[in-house]
């Protein structure tokens, strides 16, 4: 079968075509809809299932979440899940099996790290499957960010460790697909290829023009910086960023997430 043909396949298409959505219309999606989003994520590749999900579904709890990070247009969707790694039931599961397992020691990188690409997975299968059913989406990483203002506002135990908000429903815009980078740079056959400098700063210059000529920040961060600029505030070193960092890193270690 030949490619050309393949790309104008259904989901194929679909996910070749895809972008973030941000502003959504007021059509509800409901309970059986959401189950079958979540039941197709967890068709995704897995070890440990080391995952769960919580559906934000009360004014007042989506009022805390706003509350924390501000009134962004996405969280007005009428899906909003709260993707979380589920270290708290896995290392009760392996209990079950036995004492000593290695979620009760501070040694255990290859299990956090097959845990945490599992959660990606499963939330790219949510992604995917919203597609499907011709709805929108958006990943949040503002839990990510602050996993310890998250977890107490949202009541979360001990080890269940928020990651990201998934916001689904009816696209309310048709944004143009955003830049990536070139295949040759991720696609390498035998060995691996370093892209050069010269390589580097075309996509730049691409990906700059193209969320400029959108006017990117400006509808969605009311912001008239150059999409580069912003991308230099974001990585930075500056000591909120280090401050940042290290309350992260505190909240996940003490939650049992140790790489």
């Amino acid at each position: 079968m030949r490619a050309a043909s393949v790309r104008r396949r259904g989901l194929i298409s679909a996910m070749l075509n895809r972008r973030s959505i941000r502003y959504f219309s007021n059509a509800p999606v409901g309970e059986e809809v959401a189950k079958l989003i979540i039941e197709a994520g967890q068709r995704a590749p897995c070890v440990y299932q080391s995952y769960s999900v919580i559906r934000l579904n009360d004014p007042q709890t989506r009022r805390k979440v706003i509350e924390l990070v501000g009134d962004d247009p996405p969280l007005r969707a009428p899906l909003i899940l709260l993707v979380c790694l589920d270290v708290r039931r896995t290392s009760r599961t392996f209990s079950l099996l036995t004492e000593k397992h290695v979620l009760r020691t501070e040694r255990h990188p290859v299990e956090t790290v097959e845990m945490l690409i599992e959660t990606a997975m499963f939330m790219e299968n949510m992604v995917i499957a919203a597609e499907a059913l011709a709805l929108g989406s958006v990943v949040l990483d503002y839990p990510l960010r602050a996993p310890e203002e998250f977890s107490r506002a949202l009541s979360l135990p001990e080890k269940v460790i928020p990651l990201f908000l998934l916001c689904v429903g009816q696209p309310a815009e048709s944004p143009p697909l955003r830049p990536r980078v070139p295949l040759e740079f991720v696609y390498h056959v035998d060995r691996y290829r370093d892209p050069t400098e010269e390589e580097l700063q075309s996509y730049l210059r691409e990906a700059d023009e193209a969320h400029n000529s959108e006017g990117y920040l400006r509808k969605y961060g009311n912001s008239d910086a150059k999409y580069g600029e912003h991308l230099v505030q974001k990585v930075s070193q500056s000591k909120s960023h280090e401050e940042e960092a290290s309350d992260v890193q505190r909240f996940f270690r003490s939650s049992g997430l140790i790489i």
